[in-house]
């Protein structure tokens, strides 16, 4: 059976440099996997190479075993629905309406659609956000807005680029949690994160890890793998220290004077 997302040899260069270099890997339905590295590592271009926003210098990208540049618009929305870094919207829109339209691929009235997106709202936790106008919200309330557009799509695959930025701790923690709480749905998901200790509040035995330094994957495995930490400084180049809360690990970076 073919994996539902596939990068195979992908290479993508920048002024002549790989920022993606030979990179290839295989998503399977219903499965969870964590980006990691530091920054400019090459997460966001892996992502957005999966979704075809940037050319491939040499490699190729499948669906479900076929090209992605043979799917038309709605196809790839019923597969992949995309969380960026900074959301798009600059527009003074209301909310439900930006978070309605994420349903384009669906023939159905808009009233249909707003039911979906108020449904879907209050389901990522920005309920209360309806009515508002996108321009008026913060940084915080726009990410969570981004998260109920995803619930709306109904995609198969979910793809993010940091969705904990801009959240506050209490909100990046309900992030993480919801977003493992879909994948325990049947939802497939490919998360893009600098802050490895986040991953402490998603299920350890059902995620994947792959670790990218310099445009490369330097490391792979489950996340409750027993060389996991040995894998963060095959990452990041410096030793990490688990720690244990509340029956969850969470990884820390040496302190500098244990550097020396």
């Amino acid at each position: 059976m073919a994996a539902l997302l596939a990068l195979n040899n992908a290479t993508v260069l920048a002024g002549g440099l790989p920022i993606l270099d030979d990179v290839s890997i295989e998503v399977a339905e219903g499965e969870m996997i964590a980006i990691i590295g530091a920054n400019g590592s090459g997460k966001t271009t892996l992502i957005k190479a999966l979704l075809g926003l940037v050319s491939l210098d040499s490699g190729t990208v499948q669906v479900e075993g076929k090209q992605l540049s043979s799917m038309g618009a709605k196809h790839r929305a019923s597969v992949m629905a995309w969380l960026p870094q900074e959301g798009s919207t600059t527009d003074a829109l209301l909310v439900e309406d930006v978070v309605a339209a994420s349903r384009y691929r669906f023939d159905e009235p808009r009233a249909v659609a707003l039911e979906a997106a108020h449904i879907a709202l209050a389901e990522a936790g920005a309920g209360d956000l309806a009515r508002r106008y996108v321009t008026e919200l913060s940084g915080g309330e726009r990410q969570r807005v981004e998260l109920a557009t995803m619930v709306a799509q109904q995609a198969r695959c979910w793809l993010l680029d940091e969705p904990a930025n801009h959240l506050d701790p209490v909100w990046r923690a309900r992030t993480l949690r919801f977003l493992d709480g879909k994948v325990s749905e049947g939802t497939t998901a490919l998360v893009a994160l600098h802050d490895v200790h986040l991953l402490g509040h998603v299920d350890a035995s059902r995620t994947r890890v792959i670790g990218l330094r310099e445009g490369k994957i330097v490391w792979q495995g489950q996340l409750d793998h027993d060389q996991f930490g040995q894998g963060l400084e095959q990452i990041h180049g410096v030793p990490f220290h688990r720690m244990e809360s509340a029956g969850n690990e969470f990884w820390l970076p040496a302190m500098e004077e244990d550097l020396s």
